[in-house]
């Protein structure tokens, strides 16, 4: 592909190019060599840029810079993801066709046109897989699953039975779906495990990372909204909603019965308490912890969380207690020695 051509195809404006060449790759613009493509997403990337050996850049709208190629995007990801796709294709490692004699499937499972099923995966009874979904090595797909079409399915992962998985779904390896809630209750003295009949509901357009875990409900369903984007080693426990185009990053933890409006965002290792409520919009910062409900567009830091702006002053005042803590002894050194001359007085 030409860079003329890629402009044309992405909607973008060149700037600079006195010759058309041949597009050989993508990189970044430390590693870029004549030839390849790279790209500047925020002005901060602008010094290494104008060093770089790229034969032309991605650019956000204001970003062209002077004696350099350059095209320019509103959106500059749209034209990154653009040569991602045709240089690198999200199958090309896929190494099987259609089912492999490896695989298990059982005789009572409904396969889809142009289905991939790897090495060593288990398809169980009545389980159904739409078309052009791709079922890598080791994967155990449940009795009763439903998976939609062109979804992704890495390496060793689980469904649960029952689960329902929408369309372009990605799930990245050992991820477990459907696994039993945390549900146990003292009963004749001892901690007894109470079955978890629910199910897991995964909307289309939706990604899960590695190793991440969502359990099914207790009795209707754990459901994650249309578009929702989750990081690696991420627990979402059962009865869980969360919206449509949320971020979940690494290492979140949200218990049971909680809901997370949509379009919210989750930093990495928030915890979140059972039962409660956060709205639409919703920013947690990383590391906070969650315990009580929150109005659409809160955005909280801190454990437990509070409004951002108090917190960022709270974490301020955290920072002098060493100097509050020596100027209040020595304070304190003060009001001894008035009250012994007071004394002395006496």
């Amino acid at each position: 592909m030409r860079l003329r051509e890629f402009a044309e195809a992405v909607g973008g404006q060149i700037v600079g190019l006195e010759e058309d060449f041949e597009i050989q790759g993508l990189t970044t613009l430390e590693q870029a060599k004549p030839g390849q493509v790279s790209f500047v997403a925020n002005e901060r990337y602008l010094p290494a840029a104008r060093n770089s050996q790229a034969s032309a850049l991605i650019v956000a709208e204001g970003l062209a810079i002077p004696g350099k190629t350059c095209v320019v995007l509103e959106e500059p990801w749209r034209g990154v993801l653009y040569l991602l796709e045709r240089f690198y294709p999200a199958d090309a490692a896929v190494y099987f066709e259609g089912v492999d004699p490896a695989a298990v499937v059982d005789a009572t499972a409904e396969v889809g046109k142009g289905v991939r099923i790897g090495p060593r995966a288990v398809v169980g009874p009545r389980a159904k897989i739409g078309d052009g979904t791709i079922v890598e090595p080791g994967c155990v797909i449940g009795p009763d699953v439903e998976i939609g079409q062109n979804c992704h399915l890495h390496p060793n992962v689980v469904i649960e039975h029952g689960t329902r998985i929408g369309n372009r779904v990605i799930i990245q390896a050992g991820a477990v779906i459907g696994g039993d809630g945390f549900k146990f209750e003292v009963i004749g003295g001892k901690w007894t495990k109470i079955p978890q009949v629910g199910r897991v509901v995964i909307e289309d357009d939706v990604e899960i990372g590695a190793n991440t875990t969502i359990d099914r409900a207790s009795f209707t369903e754990t459901r994650i909204g249309a578009g929702t984007k989750i990081d690696n080693l991420v627990q979402i426990a059962h009865n869980v909603t969360i919206g449509r185009d949320c971020v979940i990053v690494a290492q979140v933890g949200i218990a049971g019965s909680s809901s997370v409006g949509d379009g919210s965002i989750l930093a990495a290792q928030v915890g979140i308490a059972d039962n409660l409520k956060l709205g639409r919009g919703v920013r947690v910062m990383a590391r906070s912890g969650v315990k009580d409900h929150l109005e659409d567009g809160q955005t909280v830091l801190g454990t437990p969380a509070r409004p951002f702006r108090l917190a960022a002053r709270i974490m301020a005042a955290e920072a002098k207690l060493p100097d509050l803590v020596s100027e209040v002894a020595k304070l304190s050194e003060k009001v001894k020695e008035l009250e012994e001359r007071l004394k002395e007085r006496e």
